[in-house]
């Protein structure tokens, strides 16, 4: 019994030294952008348009207090602009269903559904990604799940008969697929 004993204690007295003596190891700086010494090349964009792409929106992320979704197409939009490719080259759809779709409901829905009285975070970002020309549609087989009249979904979000019909129809249609 002893022997036992004095045999854990040996590989309990190993594992502290071996966890307390191990050397660490910190993570190298990030390079700084002004000593970027590296010469490799940049891939910038090829193709110049037309652009199709659908984006499919089902999770409930967010950030900078709105849709994730909604403020990286808004990003992508605005990169393409930058890049000196016009709206008319360009077609964007967010095809909306599952936990994100409280994400296009008016203000006064919004409040209902999630007992706040802040209204929609997403209201101005639907507006503006409709001026930019992308379309934002709503799943309608959610819509009437959850019991949500046409009126409960912001106005510049269109009705989809099904998110995932939708989604394929836009794919075999040659629109590029993006998950969020």
């Amino acid at each position: 019994m002893t022997k036992k004993i004095l045999t854990s204690l040996t590989h309990v007295f190993i594992i502290a030294v071996t966890f307390f003596t191990a050397p660490t190891f910190a993570a190298p700086p990030a390079p700084s952008l002004e000593s970027d010494t590296d010469d490799r090349p940049v891939i910038q964009l090829e193709h110049k348009g037309p652009v199709k792409v659908v984006y499919q929106v089902s999770e409930d992320k967010w950030k900078d207090g709105v849709g994730k979704a909604f403020l990286y197409l808004k990003n992508l939009r605005g990169y393409y602009a930058k890049q000196g490719i016009e709206g008319d080259q360009l077609d964007i759809h967010a095809v909306v269903h599952g936990d994100a779709a409280t994400h296009v409901l008016t203000d006064e829905a919004y409040n209902r559904v999630k007992g706040v009285d802040t209204g929609n975070p997403n209201t101005k970002l639907l507006s503006e990604l409709k001026e930019m020309g992308i379309q934002v549609e709503l799943c309608d087989v959610r819509r009437q799940r959850e019991g949500w009249s046409k009126s409960d979904i912001h106005g510049d979000v269109q009705l989809a008969a099904a998110a995932y019909a939708r989604i394929i129809d836009l794919q075999l249609q040659g629109y590029a697929y993006i998950k969020f």
